[in-house]
């Protein structure tokens, strides 16, 4: 019988749980229990000095309760729960893990940029239709970070986690998030993701090198676009042109909190942050020079069960 595993993701806008084990190839991950639960513990992230709410410690720490019972059911060999940027920036970390330890007794592992990136890139390893793929260029975006990982040769050749998270800018780019999203503050975010993707010095060359998009905003972003043709999630195409995006953000940007809640796939949890996530994957596809992606549902939780499913063996 092989072994099982579970992670517990906890993100700036959701934490999530993923039971797996692997497959008879030792090479991909079978998926037996996988929970998204919308949390959002990362507001105040883009302060000076982010700080985790009390309310967003109790909140998060409720909810990873409630999904490592979930896994429990499953009865894994292990349990693993990571924590990205909203955990690793806030200044009072230490209380939060704290409260995981009290709740579960379990150990909450804070990653770097660089680990999570590393992480990002190993779980797209284990996608089937991208396995083949042996050069291209992973975008994973969050609330919190933005990492650009460079594979080449079926190896990691650069990662690099940037501050360019949907929560993040949204903080800092958006007075009323119940409004419309004014010109001017779509210009200025514009021009904020280019300056940080220019002093990053990340290598987007040659103009031909793929692109594959991991992440919430990438998931709804095809859900929504889906629907809008009549179709489900499961029966999309994974390739994404950037003009479908740029129809999709108009949409939203010149929408009102309470109009963009009524779109069909469009979680209420995400309706404010979604334009900002648009707007910044298309100032990157712009720069980059690219008009399309290609979208993977296997991100940062695939790479860690991997990780740890490996170290079992």
């Amino acid at each position: 019988m092989s072994e099982t595993v579970a992670v517990i993701d906890v993100g700036s806008n959701s934490i999530k749980l993923l039971v797996a084990s692997l497959d008879k190839s030792g090479k991909s991950i079978n998926t037996i229990c996988s929970k998204t639960i919308e949390t959002r513990i990362s507001e105040g992230i883009n302060h000076d000095l982010p700080t985790l709410t009390q309310r967003a410690i109790t909140l998060g720490t409720n909810t990873i309760l409630e999904l490592y019972q979930l896994s429990l059911e499953h009865k894994p060999n292990k349990t693993t729960i990571i924590a990205t940027s909203a955990v690793r920036d806030a200044k009072n970390s230490a209380t939060f893990l704290r409260a995981i330890t009290e709740a579960t007794g379990l150990h909450m592992r804070v990653l770097s940029g660089t680990e999570e990136a590393r992480y990002i890139g190993l779980g797209l390893s284990c996608d089937p239709a991208i396995r083949k793929i042996r050069q291209f260029i992973q975008i994973d975006i969050g609330g919190g970070s933005l990492e650009l990982i460079r594979f080449e040769g079926g190896s990691i050749r650069n990662a690099i986690s940037l501050p360019l998270g949907a929560v993040r800018l949204t903080e800092r780019f958006v007075a009323d998030k119940t409004a419309s999203l004014p010109l001017k503050s779509e210009s200025a975010l514009r021009e904020y993701v280019r300056t940080q993707i220019i002093e990053s010095g990340f290598d987007f060359s040659p103009i031909d090198l793929p692109l594959i998009a991991t992440g919430g905003a990438f998931n709804i972003s095809r859900a929504v676009l889906a629907a809008q043709e009549g179709n489900n999630l499961a029966k999309s195409s994974p390739r994404i042109e950037r003009a479908a995006l740029n129809s999709l953000k108009q949409k939203l940007a010149t929408s009102t909190l309470e109009e963009r809640i009524k779109i069909a796939q469009l979680p209420s949890a995400r309706a404010d942050i979604l334009p900002v996530a648009l707007i910044t994957i298309d100032a990157l596809l712009e720069f980059a020079g690219r008009h399309q992606i290609t979208h993977s549902f296997y991100n940062l939780r695939y790479g860690i069960a991997v990780d740890v499913l490996f170290s079992l063996e």
